[in-house]
């Protein structure tokens, strides 16, 4: 991401408030515009990395339904559960690749994760979305425990209909690239 961009999610950080719906707008924008040539680009530097390359092809499909997408029909809502499920996919080869099971206790796996990103701020945060927003724990009829409705189980399980959202799509795009990089440093040790 150009600096320019990094400066202005700073800059919005430091106001008061609540600010999330205006670095969120800072994100869809910045991903979305010239038909979301931005989100291209980011997958396009996933074609080295070894997990994330077999799957191209799927990540290049979802851009493509979404830039193609015509009148009524929310694209949004058949891009984020394949995401997801290439979330789910990921994730999953990095517990085997580290021995772990897919049976793995969830606070092992997230304890895992929490331990590939020590005192690194910016990918402590992408680790949280990761673990606390998107994997926190679900149950049918009861809420969740942060306000976010960017939840695997609720979306993947039917438990939440109205989850075809750009900003759930980008945060999601946002987490593979933070896979990207874990499993990139994973490869460099």
């Amino acid at each position: 991401m150009p600096l320019t961009f990094i400066f202005e999610v700073v800059e919005i950080g430091k106001r008061k408030g609540n600010q999330r719906k205006a670095i969120n707008r800072l994100f869809i924008d910045y991903f979305s515009s010239n038909n979301f040539e931005n989100l291209e680009k980011l997958v396009d530097g996933w074609e080295t990395n070894e997990i994330l390359k077999p799957r191209i092809k799927i990540f290049r499909d979802c851009i493509s339904v979404m830039r193609n997408a015509k009148g009524k029909y929310n694209p949004l809502t058949i891009v984020l559960p394949t995401l997801i499920a290439q979330i789910d996919g990921i994730r999953i080869e990095f517990m085997n690749r580290s021995g772990l099971s897919f049976w793995t206790k969830d606070r092992v796996w997230k304890g895992w994760f929490k331990g590939q990103t020590p005192n690194q701020k910016l990918l402590d945060l992408a680790n949280d979305i990761l673990l606390n927003i998107l994997f926190q724990k679900s149950q049918p009829g009861r809420p969740l425990e942060t306000p976010f409705t960017f939840n695997r189980h609720k979306i993947m399980h039917g438990g939440y209909l109205r989850y075809g959202r750009i900003d759930h799509t980008i945060r999601a795009f946002m987490i593979l690239d933070f896979l990207a990089i874990l499993s990139n440093r994973g490869d460099k040790s």
